[in-house]
């Protein structure tokens, strides 16, 4: 069983002589009331954090304090018994002062000093819990009550454990890849196994944190009931370091179901580029921080089959692939292997890739199933130029392409990507 104790340091001499003293812990200072009589007088005299002055001829100094239990200062009401077990990991810990008190410091912790916050009333007579406990762990709190009418302090410490639980948050999908490189327009991208109901989808944006260097604005933003995204307000600056904290143990996805384990993803952002594909005119030019480095011909998809349009950030890239129109959608109207040089921007299909058979029409007429093909020596350019997360605008055509289709969270304005924000 976990001590409760209730302290308050009164004055030796004056006690002896009927007048009674107490001192009041400072709130910062709390903590450490039940060891202050063995950290040395002396130190606590010329810390400030005790009053020297007091009656004399007591036959003791007027600087010895000893520490004496008192009643004055009762313990908090706290909401999960002290001891317990099998607390369900989204339980709020609510602590209540006491008639006449108020609530000084909390602290609620475990062995790991992973710490729950919380937030006080404003009269300070209840402390709330404002975020989950992980699963299957054990928990201390320490909580410091007051009253003010008698200047006493109390100090609690009470235990109790949360129920282990399945990890039922887990992942589909998760761009970038740690540790890599990426182009300015890259979002982070989190494809959940399995749908997140919409009331807990806060609770799931809350744990998810993004730490960028140099500092950016940014904002997350739910595509579909299993995949949310995170962008800046504009593109990532060159050279910014990200670091995302997904906080989801113990973070539940309804059904009484909870995440069991933390993530996390960094990753940095490389140069400037960005390609604008024109199909109207059957050109694409690379651009370098706003300046023009290359362009070639291309040929994009033919009437009823347009190449669709916006801004995208490239998902991946791959040196071969095989093209089948049934990953399409369209039956078996073509199959082709070992297609070079692919650059990846939806997902539904649609790459910037080497298409030797169509050069006669690159720069002259749209003949692709929706890609974007160009020759073999332009196509290895740029597949060898070209990072996961550059920006690809494909303008001149006749179809946009829905948001979710691909990385393309920049088809929204910043205000309407925020609107998407479960928070």
């Amino acid at each position: 069983m976990v001590k409760v104790e209730h302290t308050t340091l009164v004055n030796a001499a004056s006690r002896s002589v009927g007048r009674k003293k107490r001192w009041k812990a400072p709130t910062a200072l709390g903590v450490a009331a039940v060891v202050v009589a063995g950290a040395g007088v002396f130190g606590l005299e010329k810390s400030g954090v005790l009053d020297s002055s007091g009656g004399s001829g007591s036959g003791l100094s007027d600087n010895a304090y000893v520490a004496q239990p008192v009643t004055d200062a009762a313990p908090a009401t706290v909401s999960v018994a002290n001891g317990a077990g099998n607390v369900v990991p989204n339980t709020p810990i609510v602590l209540t002062a006491p008639a006449g008190e108020t609530i000084g410091s909390v602290t609620i912790a475990d062995a790991s000093a992973n710490s729950v916050p919380g937030t006080f009333s404003a009269d300070r007579r209840t402390w709330t819990s404002s975020a989950g406990l992980r699963v299957a762990d054990t928990y201390e709190l320490t909580a410091e009550t007051s009253e003010p009418a008698s200047n006493g302090v109390g100090l609690q410490h009470e235990t109790f454990s949360t129920a282990a639980e399945d990890n039922n948050i887990k992942f589909y999908d998760m761009y970038p890849i740690d540790g890599s490189t990426v182009g300015v327009g890259q979002p982070v991208v989190l494809d959940f196994e399995h749908p997140v109901p919409a009331a807990d989808r806060a609770a799931v944006e809350r744990a998810l944190t993004v730490y960028s260097s140099p500092a950016q604005s940014g904002s997350w933003g739910w595509l579909s009931d299993q995949r949310v995204d995170y962008r800046p307000a504009s593109y990532w600056q060159p050279g910014t370091k990200v670091h995302v904290a997904m906080a989801l143990d113990g973070v539940q996805i309804g059904n009484g179901e909870f995440g069991a384990k933390d993530h996390t993803l960094d990753f940095t952002v490389g140069r400037d580029q960005e390609t604008v594909v024109n199909v109207s005119s059957d050109e694409a030019t690379v651009y370098r921080a706003g300046q023009a480095v290359h362009s070639f011909a291309v040929s994009g998809g033919m009437p009823g089959l347009d190449t669709w349009g916006g801004t995208f950030a490239v998902i991946d890239k791959t040196s071969d692939i095989d093209m089948n129109s049934e990953s399409s959608g369209l039956g078996d109207e073509y199959n082709v292997p070992d297609v070079k040089w692919d650059v990846h921007f939806t997902y539904s299909g649609s790459y910037v890739h080497s298409a030797p058979w169509s050069v006669a029409d690159q720069g002259v007429r749209n003949v692709s199933h929706g890609c974007v093909g160009t020759n073999p020596t332009d196509a290895e350019w740029f597949f060898d130029s070209t990072l996961p997360g550059d920006i690809i605008r494909v303008v001149g055509t006749p179809r946009t392409g829905a948001l979710g289709n691909g990385f393309n969270d920049w088809q929204e304005s910043w205000t309407g990507w925020q609107s998407l924000s479960a928070l």
